[in-house]
C-alpha cells in the first residue's frame, strides 16, 4: 500500500532525473500499462491518450522522469514535483502533488 510515509520516501530517494533512460525500464512498464490505458511513446514523451486532452498530466517528457516504480496494483511515474500513479489492473489514474516546504525563519525574515 502506498501511504504518505512511502510517498515522502519516494520524493527523498528519487529527487533527481535519471541520466540513463534505460534504467527507467519503460520497455517493461509501458506494455503492461497498455492493457488498461491508451499509452504511447515516441522516445521523447509519453502520452496517456485516455486522459482528457486539456489535462496537464496527459503528456510528459521522458527526460523529466526521476523514476518508474512498480507496486502491487500501481505503477508510479516519479517527477520532481509530483507522482503519477497509474493502475496496472484497471484504468485508475491518481496524481500526488508534492507539498511545498514551509519557509524557515531566515526565509520568512528575508523573503527567501
Amino acid at each position: 500500500m502506498v501511504d504518505e510515509k512511502v510517498i515522502q520516501e519516494i520524493y527523498k530517494k528519487f529527487s533527481k532525473p535519471h541520466k540513463n533512460v534505460s534504467e527507467l525500464q519503460l520497455d517493461y512498464f509501458l506494455p503492461m500499462l497498455g492493457q488498461h490505458h491508451a499509452i504511447e511513446t515516441d522516445g521523447v514523451e509519453i502520452v496517456l491518450k485516455d486522459v482528457d486532452e486539456y489535462n496537464p498530466f496527459r503528456r510528459f517528457l521522458i527526460r523529466s522522469l526521476n523514476a518508474v516504480l512498480e507496486f502491487d496494483k500501481l505503477v508510479a511515474f516519479v517527477f520532481r514535483t509530483h507522482i503519477l500513479f497509474i493502475g496496472k489492473e484497471d484504468n485508475q489514474l491518481h496524481v500526488h502533488i508534492k507539498p511545498e516546504k514551509k519557509p524557515s525563519v531566515f526565509g520568512r525574515l528575508f523573503g527567501r
